[in-house]
């Protein structure tokens, strides 16, 4: 009787050991299930993330300049940047007017306080280090960006309720010139 009950214990603990433990299958779902977890939770935060982004519209500016240089080099054909003030949104389209890009702005739709003029800058006579910041402007509805990666001349006003500020560009690179802030 010694050894049947001896022989029932060890058989009792290999079972213990053996039902203890996962199976291959079971530890492959369970990283397929986290790894598809993962992934989810990822592409939700980021989507939260864009949705707070709180981006001075300095910076917004700046690359909707760079993304409209871009996209008239990749496509080879002239690039415009335009500001629609009805969606809030910075917009780079093509030749054919279709929008390539958009930046939103960050701003209600159609806020009165809102304000994104851009100008482009005309030649004046004169040494440049004694014209006045922004002299020799007038007002355009977008700036034109060539497939050579350069644009006319131009320079930004933005505006939100009493802040202000003013941008100009070098109009071979995405480079700001001269920033012009007041409030």
């Amino acid at each position: 009787m010694k050894g049947k009950s001896q022989g029932d214990k060890s058989l009792s603990n290999a079972r213990c050991r053996l039902t203890g433990a996962f199976t291959i299958i079971e530890i492959i779902m369970a990283i397929g299930l986290i790894a598809l977890l993962t992934s989810v939770v990822i592409i939700n935060v980021d989507s939260i993330f864009k949705a707070f982004d709180d981006r001075p519209l300095s910076v917004v500016l700046k690359e909707a300049v760079r993304e409209a240089r871009f996209q008239s080099a990749k496509t080879k054909q002239q690039a415009y940047l335009e500001f629609d003030w009805e969606s809030s949104r910075l917009l780079v389209k093509g030749s054919n007017n279709a929008i390539l890009n958009e930046f939103p702005t960050g701003y209600p739709p159609e806020d009165p306080l809102l304000s994104i003029t851009l100008y482009q800058l005309t030649p004046e006579r004169g040494n440049s280090a004694t014209r006045r910041f922004g002299s020799a402007r007038r007002p355009v509805p977008r700036v034109t960006f060539d497939p050579d990666r350069s644009s006319t001349p131009f320079e930004v006003e933005l505006k939100y309720g009493m802040e202000e500020s003013l941008h100009r560009y070098d109009p071979f690179s995405d480079t700001e010139i001269t920033k012009d802030e007041s409030s």
